[in-house]
């Protein structure tokens, strides 16, 4: 089983959306959801779906958690805030996927996620999300490249609430839309780097 961590120690910049996402894409996959609110979780009650499986741990269990699942894929869903535990998530982990949104906000909270990578020792990788359409992100995957790789950015788009709301992944929604497509190009990336690295 390959282990993904999807991390920030910001709130709102989209990991649980993009966890469900990536489980689906990844097809035998568990999603590991630490975040207290749930939101995978929450998201699986509204599947009709049986995979992917998910599994509500705290946070300071997921060692545990890990030696009892069967998938291929394991992404987990972190929490914002606790460091400790983000740093045994990523130890835990092949792979860290720091997740981030193009803004001033989100860039001023980024050096304590990049601080938790560090002191794991962590693999890690960015994933620009929730951008704006027509957003020229250049000049930040520039800046973000000096740290860590920069995957096919994640554009804002209408079929992520539509299909959440269903309990749906964009690539069940509307598998022929540029979100799915910005999904599955990511997910490609990332298997890549997981497999060749």
């Amino acid at each position: 089983m390959k282990t993904i961590a999807i991390v920030s120690r910001k709130g709102g910049v989209g990991k649980s959306t993009l966890t469900m996402n990536l489980a689906v894409a990844a097809k035998d996959s568990v999603i590991l959801d630490t975040d207290p609110q749930a939101s995978c979780a929450d998201w699986g009650d509204r599947r009709n779906a049986q995979a992917p499986e998910i599994v509500t741990v705290p946070a300071g269990r997921v060692k545990t958690a890990l030696k009892q699942q069967k998938a291929k894929w394991c992404l987990i869903d972190t929490q914002p805030s606790a460091e400790a535990s983000l740093i045994e998530i990523a130890q835990s982990s092949e792979l860290c996927i720091v997740v981030l949104r193009p803004g001033q906000l989100e860039l001023d909270a980024l050096g304590a996620t990049l601080a938790a990578m560090r002191a794991a020792s962590a693999e890690a990788v960015f994933c620009i999300n929730q951008a704006h359409p027509q957003a020229n992100l250049s000049e930040l995957i520039l800046g973000l490249e000096a740290h860590y790789p920069v995957g096919p950015v994640i554009r804002s788009r209408a079929d992520y609430p539509a299909a959440v709301s269903e309990g749906l992944a964009v690539n069940e929604w509307n598998s022929a839309g540029k979100a799915a497509i910005e999904v599955n190009d990511y997910w490609t990336w990332i298997q890549e780097k997981v497999i060749n690295d």
